[in-house]
């Protein structure tokens, strides 16, 4: 059924990455990973995965693109809402899931790609203290790192709970380090750090990229003798 959701508060995370929370008249279900669907002008839609849900409100990060990316307007649309103004929407939906047992799992994404695994990891910690859970999350440049602050949060919080970031753009690794005092940093891309010693504590794998980088994570997780059963993925 379509209904209308109402946009209650509107945050910048970088200068073009955006915290939305949207309000609907009733409590909304949902399964960890899933998203919903914005219904749009001239017949568009778009989904959008699921940060987090308060009940009857729904917290979504939104990446805004320019007019010249013609193909994704609906994302300048979106994110030039004021509060209170409404969108059509459906849901929530979908098959990329968390799967509720204890095994070990490792995380990857990049960008605004971090909602649905942060759902999932939120979802997971605040119901087991035991199970090992590794975020890996890649940007291109310091500036485009956002929801750092809530990371530290949960590895400070949980014990069982730990991330890298990776980030391809860095002039001077040991300067950046020394700026930030965190030491879980480094530079290059992800894939450096799917490794047989580094995973060998995993027995899940989740990831959310881009279709060529998944292919690239899957085929070097194959080389060093990954179950692929275990791989989870959904591609952008």
């Amino acid at each position: 059924m379509i209904q209308e959701l109402k946009l209650k508060d509107k945050k910048n995370l970088t200068h073009n990455v955006f915290l939305m929370t949207f309000k609907w008249e009733k409590k909304i279900e949902m399964k960890p990973g899933q998203f919903i669907t914005f219904l749009l002008e001239w017949l568009w839609w778009r989904a959008y995965s699921i940060l987090e849900i308060k009940w009857n409100e729904i917290v979504l990060i939104i990446k805004k693109r320019e007019l010249s990316e013609w193909w994704r307007w609906w994302s300048k649309h979106i994110c030039e809402l004021r509060v209170w103004d409404t969108l059509k929407w459906v849901g929530p939906a979908w098959h990329f899931l968390l799967q509720e047992n204890t095994k070990n799992k490792l995380f990857i994404w990049t960008g605004t790609w971090l909602v649905p695994l942060y759902n999932m990891i939120n979802y997971q910690l605040n119901i087991d203290d035991k199970t090992k859970i590794e975020f890996i999350f890649w940007v291109r440049e310091e500036s485009d790192i956002f929801y750092l602050d809530k990371l530290k949060e949960l590895k400070n919080k949980h014990n069982n709970f730990n991330f890298h970031i990776y980030i391809s753009r860095v002039k001077d690794l040991y300067d950046f380090k020394l700026n930030h005092q965190w030491k879980i940093i480094n530079s290059w891309y992800t894939t450096n750090f799917l490794t047989r010693e580094n995973i060998k504590e995993f027995h899940e794998i989740y990831i959310c990229w881009a279709p060529t980088m998944i292919e690239s994570s899957i085929d070097k997780l194959k080389k060093i003798n990954f179950n692929t059963d275990d791989i989870y993925f959904e591609k952008y």
